[in-house]
């Protein structure tokens, strides 16, 4: 009995330490702080990367603009439609180079053809009702955005049809708060329960995964290779980590103004190996590696 309780003890402590080395490996690899003409992020609110050209962006919705960086961190220009961008908060690139930006303050859909130089407006209706976009994903052919009034994600065709509407059959379901895609799963986080659903877009399964520590305001997913889930709290200003069964494996960061720490944390994104938190608050984007 006693050999038992010594194999338990050694087991758990090697579990311990486990946990917090995984916890020390990531570091805090470089900031995106500036453009290329040396003018601070002002409120960023999300990060987008374009894997066709290995490029960066960054909303930077307090200055009216979206800024492009290489993977290292080095500025290269900044976009803002001569002048007509109005707060955005969200981009992506679809297949054919376009720009797809959130405008809030317009409340707009916005497509730039950047070849043409042309920009049309767009507001998309839901049930006879204003879509307020939170979040953009291209997943070809589709654009999927976040509804914030229903939760809901909706999948719009090239003519900006909703084609599919993604919500769980739960009955006591929230609504979305942030949602990712990885292959063919789409992983919603839950508005305030921090709930994460895990819906097949092909056979339209799904799974429930229960975090087991209470968090305050989720606001942000983001999932590895090991499907290790990456949870942000604005309120708390941590990024936790769970296993795909919800178990938590370690937290990170912590308030505060300094190079690592954050105020107003709004978005994670896993650029290759690399976790982008984006900071409203302080004005920047920490990148966080191995």
């Amino acid at each position: 009995m006693f050999r038992m309780s010594q194999k338990l003890l050694i087991l758990n402590l090697l579990v311990i330490l486990f946990l917090v080395s995984s916890a020390w490996s990531f570091k805090l690899k470089f900031s995106l702080e500036k453009g290329s003409d040396d003018i601070h992020l002002r409120q960023p609110f999300t990060a987008f990367f374009d894997q066709s050209n290995l490029r960066l962006y960054i909303a930077d919705t307090g200055n009216n603009r979206l800024v492009s960086y290489e993977l290292d961190g080095t500025p290269l220009k900044e976009f803002d439609a001569a002048g007509q961008l109005r707060g955005p908060i969200a981009m992506i690139r679809d297949d054919q180079g376009n720009l797809w930006v959130v405008e809030r303050p317009l409340n707009s859909l916005t497509f730039i053809d950047l070849k043409a130089h042309r920009l049309e407006r767009h507001q998309i209706i839901y049930q006879d009702n204003p879509v307020l976009i939170d979040r953009l994903i291209w997943w070809s052919p589709y654009l999927m955005l976040l509804d914030r009034t229903s939760g809901k994600v909706l999948a719009l065709d090239n003519n900006l049809n909703i084609k599919r509407v993604i919500t769980p059959e739960d009955p006591n379901f929230r609504g979305f708060i942030d949602f990712k895609i990885k292959g063919d799963i789409l992983w919603g986080l839950e508005n305030i329960t921090g709930r994460i659903f895990a819906i097949n877009l092909k056979n339209n399964q799904e799974n429930i995964i229960y975090p087991q520590i209470k968090m305050v305001l989720p606001i942000s997913i983001e999932i590895d290779n090991q499907e290790n889930l990456y949870i942000l709290d604005r309120d708390l200003k941590k990024v936790f980590v769970f296993d795909k069964n919800g178990h938590l494996r370690y937290s990170f960061l912590k308030e505060g103004f300094q190079p690592g720490q954050v105020r107003y944390p709004w978005q994670l994104l896993f650029v290759k190996s690399n976790l982008l938190v984006v900071d409203e608050g302080n004005g920047r984007v920490d990148v966080w590696g191995h």
